[in-house]
């Protein structure tokens, strides 16, 4: 290297210093070196503790060699990269290039160990960030009151946190440990989930509340999975413990990246965080159930009513409005609608039940089916996801559902139905009934929903999906309105050329003309696609 560079020519010390990673500080030390027609280079760095350089880069050559020992460093061609008196690197050279690469060499050693300051530095404030973040969200679980949905915010939270692919959260109930929520983790994979005296990692857990963080190796060691058919690759079980009470335990499965020290410290923090959420919430509901029943129920039905689209959604002449009424608190039905870009998708469903558990359910159902709409999977294959995610979680309920899609240029539409009633097609004046393709969702984990053959809407037709609460609604002496009259009532207002907000409001008003004012007995849910005609 000459000591002299022409005006304007960036200093080797600049090149190096502003390479803000190592993959671009490499490429600066190959220009360098293919500057002074050093090349082929080869690049390594030192590991005091086995007293070894091993490749790091091939500049003009392989760099997959087997590593030098200190001793084997000096030699021609071979320039030790020094930092503070101490070896950090080894630049190999052809040897008649040594004279033209020491000054580079000199300059090697110092910006070396700056780099990977830096680079450490940078992982450690990545790695910080995502703590804070991780935390904040534990802490958030402090304003959750409802056992359930803060059940479900804990698994949420935690898998977040240690990227586990499969977990439960454990909350004895009537004097049996039983998965309150799951993702991946049923009941029957924690029973098979035994420590070598027999005890599940359940019992295990909640018994001694100790955390017990096992790697591949450790699982073949400390467990028996003869019982168990799902692949199982890291484990992390911890207990949910607050005043010096153990509430229940956290199961953790199969991470993307093995539990470790860091992971596990992360985890317990989020987890005592979770437990003192917890232990509050269940105090709550100790002193104070009636009123707090009260409040939580008001707040899952707001919770619930932002679940439902905002606002109304037009996509070229098609035009979408959805209402739903429940008869409780919070009810167990649930629309949504959306523009997927090259389609627009609808679907209404009806959990079986009513009240928070329902809500709950509801609450999953939406999270998922959300997923699933953004990744723009086929009618039939997102539903036999949706019912494998409801199905594993075990709740003893299912769900009625009928999912659309429209081509909003073609006007072509296809549905699936999941045991849902039928779906109501004004077209051209004529009541058209769609029925259902298949069982409701979560009954079993293996289902098949296929796609209803394409239809074509045309102009002023209407499209309406509705729950059971319309249909079924009974007058004082118990006759149900029907879907016949339902359907009657659909054609007076395509008759009349009514909005779909129009048409809500209607519809719902003869429903509730035929209860005579009578509370409703079920939920009343119903999403209207029109068509406007050319204006």
């Amino acid at each position: 290297m000459t000591s002299a560079y022409p005006i304007g020519t960036p200093h080797p010390v600049d090149l190096l210093l502003s390479a803000d990673s190592s993959r671009l500080l490499v490429r600066r030390i190959e220009e360098l070196l293919e500057a002074s027609s050093a090349l082929p280079a080869r690049l390594y760095l030192a590991d005091a503790q086995s007293q070894v350089f091993y490749p790091a880069a091939g500049f003009g050559c392989d760099r997959d060699v087997p590593d030098l020992s200190f001793a084997e460093a000096r030699g021609p061609g071979r320039l030790p990269l020094i930092s503070r008196g101490e070896p950090v690197g080894l630049l190999t050279v052809p040897e008649e290039a040594m004279p033209r690469v020491t000054g580079l060499a000199d300059l090697l050693g110092p910006v070396l160990v700056q780099r990977h300051r830096q680079d450490v530095a940078n992982h450690d404030l990545h790695h910080a960030k995502e703590q804070i973040t991780h935390l904040l969200a534990a802490g958030d679980l402090l304003r959750h009151l409802e056992v359930d949905t803060l059940l479900v915010k804990i698994l949420e939270t935690v898998l977040t946190a240690v990227q586990a692919q499969v977990g439960a959260v454990v909350v004895p109930e009537g004097g049996t440990a039983r998965p309150r929520v799951t993702w991946g983790l049923r009941e029957d994979h924690l029973a098979a989930i035994r420590l070598r005296d027999g005890r599940t990692i359940v019992e295990a857990t909640i018994a001694d509340g100790q955390v017990r963080c096992l790697d591949e190796a450790a699982i073949a060691e400390d467990l028996d999975l003869s019982g168990l058919t799902a692949n199982l690759t890291g484990l992390l079980a911890l207990p949910l413990t607050s005043r010096d009470a153990v509430l229940g335990a956290v199961i953790l499965g199969n991470p993307q990246e093995a539990f470790g020290p860091a992971t596990r410290r992360l985890a317990e923090t989020v987890c005592a965080l979770a437990a003192i959420a917890l232990d509050n919430a269940l105090l709550v509901k100790a002193m104070v159930e009636s009123e707090r029943l009260k409040q939580e129920m008001e707040l899952a039905r707001g919770v619930q009513a932002s679940l439902f689209p905002a606002k109304g959604l037009g996509v070229g002449p098609l035009v979408i409005e959805g209402a739903s009424r429940p008869c409780s608190e919070t009810g167990g039905d649930y629309y949504t609608f959306g523009d997927r870009g090259r389609d627009v998708v609808m679907m209404i469903g009806d959990v079986s039940g009513h009240g928070l558990g329902a809500a709950l359910f509801t609450f999953m159902a939406h999270v998922l089916g959300k997923r699933l709409f953004r990744a723009s999977i086929d009618l039939d294959h997102c539903f036999r996801l949706l019912n494998e995610e409801l199905s594993d979680y075990q709740s003893g309920r299912f769900m009625t559902a009928a999912l659309v899609q429209v081509d909003p240029k073609t006007l072509a539409f296809t549905y699936v139905s999941a045991g849902h009633n039928p779906l109501l097609w004004i077209h051209q004046g004529e009541a058209i009934w769609l029925e259902s393709c298949g069982f409701p969702l979560g009954i079993m984990p293996e289902g098949e929903w296929p796609p209803s053959e394409a239809r074509v809407l045309t102009p002023g037709d209407l499209l309406i999906l509705y729950t059971d609460g319309f249909s079924e609604a009974a007058d004082p002496q118990g006759e149900i309105y029907t879907e016949e009259r339902l359907g009657r009532a659909a054609v007076e207002v395509w008759k009349k050329g009514l909005s779909p907000t129009e048409i809500l409001v209607s519809l719902n008003a003869e429903a509730d003309a035929w209860t005579q004012g009578a509370p409703h007995t079920d939920d009343l849910t119903m999403v209207v696609a029109r068509v406007m005609p050319p204006a």
